[in-house]
């Protein structure tokens, strides 16, 4: 059977770098966590081959779901009730300029709790149930990602400021899931006809799905942040002499998109709102006819 060096050779790729600004997210410590392929491998036995193939796509979602946060603090539990369900009803009532429908918000009750506070009398402190403290969420499903900031500008009217979290929300995953397996068969099938040329080899008409793996990132997981700054430090004999008092170091958060190392192929690779990220390795597995290489 002919050497596999042939076949070696085609899988060693030039790798440019590409020079660029990287900008101030070189302060952050930051290292990828995420599922990037390893180096393109060939397996290779005298009688088999396994091909790999890495994809990626960007989705932008097609609906949002935001949770908001609610809470309100008085003498009675009644009274505390009352109050914040008259915020978060004048609330709702604005959103129907955005389009959204009664259906598409659910106002969930999260927890009702005492607030505790002390007396103080001589060297006696007391403590006594001072009010009651209720915190609700307004969840609130919706399509336009541009009207979550409007939205916000409207809740701030009701003193309601906590953004809880977003969701991104893609119906139709299986679709997805379809257009990665068959582009990842394209990409194998043409490996494979390379490989073939390159070494004359004859193969099996059937071949062997070896593994499959899918995995998504949300915009949740791929942002980041960073402070930057450049200070010098305060030394002395005797630092308790100094009250040192800093100024305050902004965060900066940013989505930080998967690196595309590595992947035969990125569908929709140029984005400017945060995607979700779908990806997939699929390893196929191909016979060698014996005495026909």
């Amino acid at each position: 059977m002919k050497s596999f060096l042939a076949i070696i050779i085609l899988l060693i790729v030039a790798t440019v770098s590409n020079a660029q600004h990287s900008g101030n997210a070189v302060y952050g410590n930051n290292a990828s966590q995420y599922h990037n392929p390893e180096a393109k491998k060939l397996y290779l036995s005298d009688s088999t081959f396994l091909i790999e193939a890495h994809l990626l796509v960007n989705t932008i979602a097609d609906s949002y779901v935001a949770t908001i946060g609610v809470s309100d603090t008085s003498t009675s539990l009644k009274e505390s009730d009352d109050r914040i369900n008259k915020r978060i009803k004048g609330f709702i009532a604005t959103l129907s300029k955005f389009g959204i429908k009664q259906q598409d918000i659910y106002v969930d009750m999260t927890t009702q709790t005492k607030v505790y506070d002390y007396t103080l009398k001589h060297n006696y402190a007391q403590q006594y149930v001072k009010g009651y403290e209720i915190k609700k969420n307004v969840i609130i499903r919706f399509k336009n990602i541009a009207d979550l900031e409007n939205m916000m500008i409207e809740a701030a009217n009701f003193n309601i400021y906590d953004l809880t979290k977003v969701d991104y929300v893609v119906n139709d995953l299986e679709k997805i899931n379809t257009e990665l397996f068959k582009l990842a068969t394209d990409v194998i099938n043409r490996k494979k006809e390379m490989y073939v040329m390159a070494t004359n080899c004859k193969l099996n008409q059937a071949s062997q799905i070896y593994g499959e793996d899918y995995y998504s990132y949300y915009p949740q997981q791929l942002y980041k942040t960073y402070i930057a700054e450049a200070s010098t430090d305060i030394s002395s004999e005797d630092v308790s002499q100094f009250i040192k008092r800093d100024l305050q170091k902004p965060t900066t958060v940013y989505y930080d998109k998967i690196d595309y190392s590595g992947f035969d192929k990125i569908i929709n690779p140029e984005i400017t709102e945060p995607a979700i990220e779908f990806g997939l390795t699929l390893q196929i597995k191909f016979q060698i006819e014996k005495g026909k290489q």
